[in-house]
């Protein structure tokens, strides 16, 4: 069953916003498929295609579901190769709450004069990550922040190869953020002013991921960690 995004959809809701029903011809949906209508805050629409043409549904069942604890938010640093794209895409697939875009002092990427414009891009590249996995939640992009802007929602961690602290056996809060760095890592004055800021320093095992994989890497064992995945 394909996934699609409308944030208007309830459950009477008999037709299809027109952003929509081009991906619908995209996919080639036909009359009389089932699909599914997410509104991003947890609600989904499951439907009959009555008119592929003019996106006319015919409503069958209205789902809501509360959002799995902990709520995990990536602050992901920018990165050349489409690296960070990536760690988002695979940050949503994997449910998470909110990504916040980061300029580190070793970022080989700056937005400048695009962040608006880069920022809607990670956005429709959330929104497609979350119809593609079938999530009901819509992950929040944030604006462009800097070190010296990060405040931790709930336990804040900051991933550090060389940190004394495993990430298995964390005492965690309702929320948890998650902090990666660039290609080169943190310079040791970010990690320091992370630390006064009230995050803490964890490790991943003894590999040393690539920014791509750090996030969701975390991501996955926290989940797995809390009992999401059980």
């Amino acid at each position: 069953m394909h996934w699609f995004y409308d944030p208007s959809i309830t459950e009477a809701s008999s037709v299809i916003t027109a952003t929509e029903l081009e991906h619908f011809k995209s996919l080639r949906i036909r009359d009389g498929e089932e699909v599914a209508i997410t509104n991003g805050v947890g609600g989904v629409l499951t439907a009959t295609v009555s008119n592929a043409a003019t996106g006319q549904l015919e409503p069958k069942s209205f789902q809501v579901t509360a959002r799995s604890t902990p709520a995990i938010h990536l602050v992901q640093s920018l990165a050349k190769g489409g690296r960070d794209e990536a760690a988002l895409q695979a940050a949503v697939e994997l449910g998470v709450s909110s990504i916040t875009p980061l300029q580190a002092s070793r970022s080989v990427v700056d937005w400048g004069a695009k962040a608006s414009r880069n920022q809607e891009r990670w956005n429709q590249i959330a929104i497609s990550a979350m119809k593609q996995s079938q999530q009901a939640f819509r992950a929040d992009i944030n604006d462009l922040s800097t070190l010296k802007q990060l405040i931790p929602v709930g336990t804040g961690l900051v991933l550090d190869p060389q940190a004394s602290t495993s990430i298995v056996g964390l005492q965690l809060e309702n929320e948890v953020t998650i902090v990666v760095g660039p290609e080169g890592g943190f310079a040791q004055h970010e990690i320091d002013s992370l630390a006064s800021q009230g995050f803490v320093g964890v490790r991943l095992g003894v590999s040393i991921l690539r920014t791509s994989s750090a996030g969701p890497a975390a991501i996955a064992a926290l989940m797995a960690l809390s009992g999401q995945w059980s």
